[in-house]
């Protein structure tokens, strides 16, 4: 109310990005929901943000729940620490396509970038939180799978959004089925698997809406909401229905529709003229929100 009623500017627009934009032929429609990538995309950054949310609020519960873990309410922090470092992890690896150097300086730093990150986690919890971090030392191995991952998306946010889409549905499967340090790592590595899923369903949503832009990019936020809404219904599911560790189904279901766009919109985006393996209809996907 506070906006609608203000003297704030309702439309930021560019002369010169319109002109592009009608050049290229993008954006002639005259509803921004004419565009099926923008859509689907809303649903998408409701889900993408309700995951990630949803898996590290309820992640407490299951591990209390866990008589293999034997842990109490003061180690559950570390873990909970790891999760929101492992959305690090991989948004500093991302965030390497923006640095000025070569192209051989980028794709080291690929490899040398997360483990930097997760020094820091480390470091923190070991130095400054007093914490046992030896039983964190495999989830080294677990980043070896995001830097795959990363690698064969080649900058294609549509091929990152599928890839680590499917790694999220493997991590919370294979969580919902161990017990112990395995589940728990699972669980956790979700972070990592959430950490650039930000960009690649903005990029995919406005690619093509020319002069809706702007527009479309302010219903995208408002789909946030998702975090306190799939968060609450797992929770929910897990309390009357299926106990905590099933109740990561839910975790399971957002990133099936997540992995669905990547491929809806990847089709829709080609047929619309935008191919992001192609040159000039590429981008590089850069750090997170």
């Amino acid at each position: 109310l506070v906006f609608k009623f203000s003297k704030l500017p309702n439309k930021i627009s560019s002369d010169e990005d319109a002109a592009t934009a009608a050049a290229q032929g993008h954006g002639k429609h005259d509803s921004v929901f004419a565009y099926p990538q923008l859509y689907l995309g809303m649903i998408a950054i409701f889900i993408y943000v309700g995951v990630e949310v949803a898996t590290a609020s309820n992640l407490p519960a299951f591990l209390k729940a866990d008589k293999d873990l034997h842990i109490g309410t003061n180690n559950v922090a570390i873990f909970i620490s790891l999760y929101w470092a492992s959305l690090m992890i991989g948004r500093w690896t991302a965030s390497v396509g923006a640095f000025n150097m070569s192209n051989t300086a980028k794709q080291v730093m690929r490899f040398v970038m997360p483990y930097i990150a997760f020094g820091v986690f480390l470091a923190i919890n070991k130095y400054i939180a007093q914490k046992d971090v030896t039983p964190f030392y495999v989830y080294a191995g677990v980043i070896v799978v995001m830097i795959i991952g990363d690698l064969l998306s080649k900058g294609n946010p549509a091929r990152q959004l599928l890839i680590f889409s499917s790694f999220g549905i493997l991590a919370l499967i294979i969580g919902m089925l161990t017990h112990g340090m395995v589940a728990a790592l699972a669980f956790v590595s979700v972070g990592l698997f959430c950490s650039t899923l930000w960009p690649c369903i903005f990029t995919l949503a406005v690619s093509g809406l020319g002069r809706h832009t702007t527009e479309g990019s302010s219903f995208l936020i408002m789909m946030i909401m998702g975090g306190g809404i799939i968060s609450v219904l797992q929770g929910l599911l897990a309390d009357y229905v299926v106990g905590i560790q099933g109740s990561y189904i839910v975790g399971v279901c957002c990133f099936g529709y997540l992995a669905f766009y990547a491929l809806k919109a990847w089709k829709t985006l080609k047929a619309q003229g935008i191919d992001f393996d192609q040159p000039g209809g590429h981008a590089v996907v850069k750090g997170g929100h």
